[in-house]
């Protein structure tokens, strides 16, 4: 069997993490979550910065930097996992060299809402998480662009997420098992 990745990709606010998480304690592999990694490096920064805007250095320069590496360390010591993350089509060449390198395949699972209605979640999450950056619509659109159209390999399967209550994560993991 080939190695074997699964990218949940999408918007921000789309369900990404959460699926992940649920996907991994149902298949029982690991999982690497970007959300998770930024808000450990916003907790060392609140302790070791000086201020707000040191710490908003950290949220985001080292978060996405360790993000890889870990991706990364990850392909070296397992032949199925799980990764969650806003991808995006420049992070193409990246994702080519190391599938490459550490001969992968992968799955695309691929959250999607309209712009608009990820947004009003982001800000509903942000009530909660204040390191977040505060974006206007405008910004959340433009910023996302390329989240939203991401599409890698040719393992590919696409989630509606307008209404949290009509996905079925059963069903996207027998589509899942078929790749594998």
């Amino acid at each position: 069997m080939k190695n074997k990745m699964i990218l949940v990709s999408g918007l921000p606010a789309t369900g990404k993490t959460t699926f992940a998480k649920w996907l991994s304690e149902e298949m029982c592999i690991p999982h690497v979550c970007y959300d998770n990694i930024v808000e450990k490096t916003l907790e060392l920064g609140k302790r070791k910065c000086e201020n707000e805007e040191e710490i908003r250095k950290y949220y985001g320069e080292f978060p996405y930097a360790f993000f890889w590496f870990c991706f990364e360390e990850i392909m070296k010591s397992s032949s199925l996992f799980i990764v969650d993350f806003h991808f995006a089509d420049m992070m193409n060449n990246t994702l080519d060299e190391l599938t490459t390198k550490y001969q992968y395949e992968t799955i695309t699972v691929h959250m999607d809402c309209s712009a608009e209605l990820a947004h009003s979640r982001w800000e509903e999450r942000n009530k909660t998480n204040s390191m977040r950056p505060n974006l206007s619509i405008e910004q959340f659109i433009e910023g996302s662009r390329q989240n939203k159209e991401f599409r890698y390999g040719s393992n590919f399967i696409y989630v509606d997420t307008t209404d949290y209550s009509k996905v079925s994560y059963k069903d996207i993991v027998e589509q899942i098992r078929q790749y594998l």
